[in-house]
C-alpha cells in the first residue's frame, strides 16, 4: 500500500524537510534525498518488526530520515528501537514547532519596536538627558507614548522575548521617575509630587517651560540658589540610572533584533 499524499505533506512539513538525527536537508536543489523510514518495519521480519502489528504506512509509524542515517537505523535495529525513533522524531517535531514560534514572537516584537519608535526618538534620548539637570526637551514623551501604545495594542506588550520586557521596564521607570521631578514642587528644601505642596512654605515649580516651548528648563526666576544646586544634585543620579538602562535597552535590541528600524 503506497504512503498517501497527506501523509507524506504531514512528515515533511512537520520536520521542516530535515533528516530527524542529522538536521540535513532532504531536499537539495529540488531533489528529493530524504527517505520516509517505517517505525515498526513493513513486514514482520524487518527492522523492529512486529508480527502482532499489521502494516502500517501512516505518518504515526513514518519518521524522515537522510538516506545515510535511513541505512543506519535500518542496520542497526537493537541501537534504534521504536521507542528510540519515536522519541527522535517527537522532539525534533517539537524543536521545529518551536523555532516557528520563536520566529513569530521575534516578528511581533519587532513590530511592536518599530510602531513605537515611530513616536519615540529613542537614540536621541541619551542626549536629552544629557541636557539635564538645566533643561529637558519635551520631545522626551516616553511614558505617555508607552501607555498610549499599551492601550492601544494590549496585544503586543508584555512583549514575548521576556529580558526585553524587563529591561524596557526598567527604562520606562527611570524616565518616569525624570519626568515626575520635572512636574514636582520645591517647598524649602522638600520636593512634593506634581499638585502637592507645603501651606507653610512658599512653594514653586521645580522645572518650567521655555519661552520658545520646546524644553522644560530649572526654575531660575523664582529657586533660591540653594534650591537650584538641590535641583542639580537631585537630578544627576536620576539621569546617571536613566543613561544606563537606556544603554542596556539599546545595547540588547541592537544584539537581537538586527531588523529594527531606528
Amino acid at each position: 500500500m503506497a504512503i498517501n499524499q497527506m501523509d507524506i505533506k504531514k512528515l515533511f512539513s512537520y520536520s521542516a524537510g530535515q533528516c530527524n538525527i542529522c538536521k540535513r536537508n532532504v531536499i537539495e536543489d529540488d531533489v528529493v534525498i530524504g527517505e520516509m523510514a517505517h517505525i515498526i518495519a513493513k513486514s514482520p521480519k524487518g527492522p523492529r518488526g512486529n508480527g502482532n502489528t499489521p502494516r502500517n504506512d501512516t505518518y504515526d509509524n513514518l519518521i524522515l530520515l537522510c538516506s545515510i542515517d535511513h541505512k543506519k537505523v535500518d542496520s542497526r535495529p537493537s541501537d534504534y528501537p521504536e521507542h528510540c525513533l519515536r522519541k527522535i522524531k517527537s522532539k525534533h517535531e517539537a524543536d521545529i514547532t518551536a523555532r516557528l514560534n520563536r520566529n513569530r514572537e521575534y516578528e511581533q516584537d519587532l513590530s511592536s519596536l518599530n510602531v513605537l519608535f515611530e513616536f519615540i526618538p529613542f537614540l536621541n534620548l541619551r542626549e536629552m538627558a544629557m541636557d539635564l539637570p538645566h533643561k529637558l526637551s519635551l520631545d522626551f514623551d516616553i511614558p505617555d507614548v508607552s501607555f498610549n501604545f499599551r492601550k492601544g495594542n494590549p496585544q503586543a506588550y508584555p512583549f514575548w522575548d521576556k529580558k526585553l520586557t524587563r529591561l524596557w521596564e526598567t527604562f520606562l521607570l527611570d524616565a518616569e521617575v525624570i519626568e515626575n521631578f520635572t512636574l514636582s514642587n520645591i517647598c524649602g528644601d522638600k520636593f512634593y509630587a506634581f499638585g502637592e505642596f507645603r501651606t507653610d512654605y512658599t512653594c514653586y515649580n521645580t522645572y518650567v517651560g521655555d519661552d520658545q516651548g520646546n524644553f522644560v528648563v530649572i526654575n531660575k526666576r523664582f529657586l533660591s540658589h540653594e534650591q537650584i544646586d538641590l535641583v542639580e544634585q537631585t537630578m544627576t543620579p536620576l539621569v546617571q540610572n536613566f543613561i544606563y538602562s537606556h544603554r542596556e535597552l539599546v545595547n540588547y535590541i541592537r544584539f537581537q533584533f538586527k531588523d529594527i528600524k531606528w
